[in-house]
């Protein structure tokens, strides 16, 4: 009872730092550091546009735009989700390019385009030997300069599920390791494979920031052996 009620007092802590925002009127404009992202999960065949704002850099407070500050994609105008104090448009179906433009408290306007490519699981890949390293060849172009490919496995044990990642240029696989793969259980698990493409933003403040494109394909349900 204890752990639960401290897992719970952890939650509750870190949804409430979640929370905290400033209004981006109450900043310098040029210290707002910006990060976009484009994600398709084909799981739900959804393609999520998005957009957070903090103070100063990636670690910053969070930050709420104070009209007429705005931010759209492809010139729509993005939400803001004040759970987790992000700006979200969603899209049925899969839109792999577009634009972020955002407009500052003073008028300044960034605008960044992003892009990214898919990929997918082999079709006869149902069962992986945890007893050797497995290289998983996907199918889908290798990769270029600031892409990265990372996969999750899920097992069946309680908190066995392992990263596996890959940056290499024009790489084509990535391998599972023999010590992760052994750390998961025998049985039925599922793997989560992200594509993800981060290029520099061509127009930023003094503060920078990022954006990605997102590819996420159908979870594979592999056997464990």
């Amino acid at each position: 009872m204890k752990n639960l009620i401290l897992a719970g007092s952890l939650l509750l802590v870190l949804l409430i730092g979640s929370c905290a925002r400033e209004e981006s009127i109450d900043v310098n404009q040029d210290k707002i550091h910006a990060a976009y992202e484009l994600f398709y999960n084909a799981n739900e065949d959804k393609t999520y546009a998005r957009a957070t704002f903090k103070f100063s850099n990636a670690l910053g407070t969070n930050l709420q735009l104070t009209s007429p500050s705005e931010v759209r994609f492809n010139g729509d105008i993005l939400t803001f989700k004040n759970a987790l104090a992000y700006y979200e448009k969603e899209y049925a179906g899969l839109i792999d390019s577009g634009t972020f433009k955002w407009t500052d408290t003073n008028g300044d306007v960034y605008e960044n385009t992003i892009t990214f490519r898919d990929i997918n699981y082999p079709a006869n890949l149902d069962t992986i030997n945890r007893n050797a390293a497995y290289e998983l060849f996907w199918v889908g172009d290798s990769l270029t300069a600031n892409e990265k490919v990372v996969l999750t496995a899920n097992g069946v044990l309680e908190g066995d599920a392992q990263i596996f990642y890959q940056d290499n240029l024009h790489a084509k696989s990535i391998i599972m390791a023999l010590n992760q793969l052994q750390q998961m259980g025998q049985g039925q698990g599922t793997l989560w494979m992200d594509r993800l493409y981060e290029p520099a933003l061509t127009q930023k403040t003094s503060a920078g920031g990022t954006i990605t494109g997102h590819y996420r394909p159908i979870n594979k349900s592999v056997y464990l052996n």
